[in-house]
């Protein structure tokens, strides 16, 4: 006699792969298998299409790799609106995608269907929790790197045009006040010389407003870090925008089960150190 048919719906999840300009959502059935998949802009038109998209199944649960990172800003989305998020790490949806037959190419869709396996088979997962302090830090250091990336471009190209008008050349470690002095004893003549010397002048000026900046960027993480109790910065070697960094990358350690855990999220031989 066959058995009855179970009354409870099949489990599907709504697997996303975040990026910061676009959601990835794939449907997965407990098969493992794909369902739909959608592909929309961040923004608030988007949140509504992957909404109107996840109702298709009124029973199911929401995954999103680094749901407290990348994937903040849809985790922040759907807790408001009553939807808890099932938090898959960038690691574990990796390793499904290497190792699932026929889901080993990378692109946003398989990046999304890696992310369903995994919330389907693996035995521990998180709900998201989106800190935010932790959020705030993570935004900080963000800010920052990306002000020294552009001062380290500005330090490149002015290092490059000095090179050509200075005789000598330039020792390393440009700064705003050594190129400084390196124009003031240039007064060229030649109409491709006073231009690269006009240019230097502009990026000059870049860089020390990039200075600024940075300096205050970082004034700011360090008020954060220093507010978030953390004793990361009495180890040594450890200052402000490394802790930061950490505190970023892996939010509250507490959410580890052990030390080890820890160690291997970071990817480092496991430390006795005591870290909160």
């Amino acid at each position: 006699m066959p058995a009855a048919a179970s009354s409870t719906p099949p489990r599907v999840v709504i697997a996303i792969d975040p990026h910061k300009s676009s959601w990835t959502a794939v449907a997965v059935d407990n098969r493992l298998q794909p369902l739909a998949a959608i592909r929309v802009e961040v923004n608030r038109d988007g949140y509504r299409q992957l909404r109107r998209f996840a109702g298709r199944w009124s029973h199911a649960v929401w995954a999103v790799e680094g749901a407290t990172g990348l994937g903040a800003t849809l985790t922040t989305r759907l807790a408001a609106d009553g939807v808890d998020v099932v938090d898959v790490p960038a690691k574990l949806a990796r390793r499904v995608r290497m190792l699932s037959t026929g889901h080993g190419r990378k692109t946003d869709q398989a990046d999304a269907l890696s992310v369903g396996i995994a919330a389907h088979t693996a035995a521990r997962l998180n709900t998201a929790v989106v800190d935010e302090a932790i959020a705030a830090l993570r935004c900080l250091t963000e800010h920052r790197d990306d002000l020294v990336r552009s001062r380290t471009q500005i330090v490149n190209r002015l290092h490059a045009l000095l090179a050509q008008l200075v005789p000598a050349g330039l020792p390393r470690g440009l700064t705003a006040d050594s190129a400084a002095a390196a124009l003031r004893s240039i007064r060229p003549r030649a109409v491709l010389a006073r231009t690269m010397r006009q240019v230097a002048v502009e990026l000059l000026g870049e860089l020390r407003r990039l200075d600024r900046r940075i300096a205050e960027a970082t004034a700011t993480l360090s008020a954060a870090v220093a507010a978030s109790g953390t004793t990361l910065t009495d180890l040594h070697g450890i200052g402000d925008v490394t802790a930061a960094k950490i505190l970023a990358r892996s939010g509250a350690v507490n959410r580890f089960r052990s030390e080890s855990a820890f160690a291997s999220y970071c990817g480092v031989a496991p430390n006795r150190s005591v870290i909160r």
